[in-house]
This record gives C-alpha cells, structure tokens and sequence, in this order.
C-alpha cells in the first residue's frame, strides 16, 4: 500500500474510531493483507503437516495436541501485541504516524488474527472468501466471544461445522437462524465497540486486576485485556469441539440465543 492510500485509511480509521463506528473500522482493518491468516498455511505449520493434507482433510490431531498448539498460539500473541503496544506502528502497513490511537488498531490486528488461528485450530472453515474478503459477520461472532457478550459464544457453536450434523434435524432452520442471527449480531456489534474503540474500554475489562490509573502502562492493560479475551475464545472453542460437543448441548445454546433476544 502507497502512502498516499495509507495515509487516507489512516484518517478512515481515525474517523471511523471518533464516531464509534465499529462496523467501519473493522471493515478498514480487515482490508489489510496483515489481519489475514492462510487456514493451510496456518495449519501445516503448527502441526507439521502438509498443506495437501489440510486441503485435502486429511489432519487427524488429537484435542490434547490442538490445546497445546492453541496455548502456545495465546502465549504468543500477548507477547507480541504487548511490544507492539510500546512501539509507534503496526506491522504490515497499519502506520500510527501519531494520528491513529495505536493500542486500539494493533488490539483489533492481533484479535483478528487469533480469533483466525484458534478458529482454524479446532476446525472451523476458512473465514477468508474467495475474493480474499474476511468474513465479517462470522469474524464478529470471535471478537464477540473474545469480549464476553453474553449469547455470541452459543450462536458462534451452533454456526460451525461441528454443528452441523444436528442443525440438519431441523433445530435450527434457515428462516429460525435468520430471526437469531441478526438482532444477536447488532448487540454484538455495539457491545464490541464500546469496548474496543476507546482506551477505556480496553481498560474496562481489567480494572479489578490493575488499577487503571496514569501508572499503568499503555503495555500492561494491552497484555491482560489480551490473555484475558484470548483465553475466553479458546474456552468456548473447546466447548464446541466436535468431540466434546452434544446435540443436548446444541439445544441449550439455541435456548441461550433465544433468551438474548427476547
């Protein structure tokens, strides 16, 4: 990307952060090469197989090997946004030039990219379409669950592959899944963004761990806020799985989803 096309996303993003636009930032974000996994790339490297095996279905990781794999993928991503949060730009062209509020782009790269690598981990499908376009809407279903909003971690269960074999009962149908599907994805977005675009609301969530005053490095609340979202997408991925996931579990979370939007 030029610098004269990064300097105009760098003030989209800018506006787009100072009118709470979330659904605009994330859109800006996303459009750089940098918040995109590879899912076979991704995948032959942390388990050290081929990519023609990822293509062609043939992985057959145990749930012990997927959880040491997905931990070593947390522990390094809170290291890494951490020394990117003390630094004044984001890898791969996401320039600061001290016009963008640095904690929350890097925040959003580094969530992106995980809630990607946890996803691919416990075998959900490409989130990046063909057109190389993330999914959106399934990519807020993540950061939804990474930030805690009540109803996003069951709607993102019964959403995966792994669910499949129960939504073809009819539990969930397609005009059902529509009526969910969109009241819960707009809660989502607005409780996302409240906690996303604003220093204090990367703060929120850890303010009972480290006093949040103007000791507190912009570094130390990236790291928590980080571990702590990161840890809560891998929880309920493993809630998810397909080895531990039930049909009875199934139907609780489409009483959970149902109850949020009521």
């Amino acid at each position: 990307m030029d610098s004269g096309k990064q300097s105009l996303n760098n003030n989209k993003m800018l506006e787009a952060i100072t009118n709470n636009d979330f659904r605009s930032l994330l859109k800006l974000v996303v459009e750089n090469p940098v918040a995109h996994v590879n899912r076979s790339e991704y995948l032959a490297k942390v388990f050290k197989v081929t990519e023609s095996d990822i293509i062609n279905g043939h992985l057959d990781i145990s749930l012990k090997e997927r959880k040491k794999v997905a931990q070593k993928q947390i522990t390094a991503t809170v290291r890494n946004t951490t020394i990117i949060s003390f630094l004044t730009g984001i890898p791969g062209g996401i320039a600061i030039a001290g016009t963008i509020p640095g904690d929350i782009i890097q925040n959003m790269v580094y969530s992106i990219r995980l809630a990607q690598q946890l996803a691919y981990i416990y075998d959900f499908d490409d989130l990046i379409e063909e057109d190389g376009k993330i999914q959106t809407n399934g990519l807020l279903l993540f950061l939804g669950t990474m930030a805690g909003v009540n109803g996003s971690a069951s709607l993102l269960r019964v959403s995966s592959s792994n669910a499949i074999k129960y939504a073809s009962k009819q539990i969930l149908g397609k005009p059902l899944m529509k009526t969910l599907w969109y009241p819960l994805l707009k809660k989502i977005t607005s409780i996302v963004a409240s906690k996303t675009l604003t220093k204090k609301g990367l703060a929120s969530g850890i303010a009972k761990i480290v006093p949040v005053v103007g000791g507190v490095t912009s570094g130390s609340i990236t790291m928590i806020g980080m571990e702590m979202s990161a840890k809560k997408l891998n929880s309920e991925l493993l809630r998810g799985f397909e080895q531990n996931y039930s049909e009875r579990d199934y139907e609780k979370d489409i009483k959970i989803i149902e109850a949020e939007i009521i």
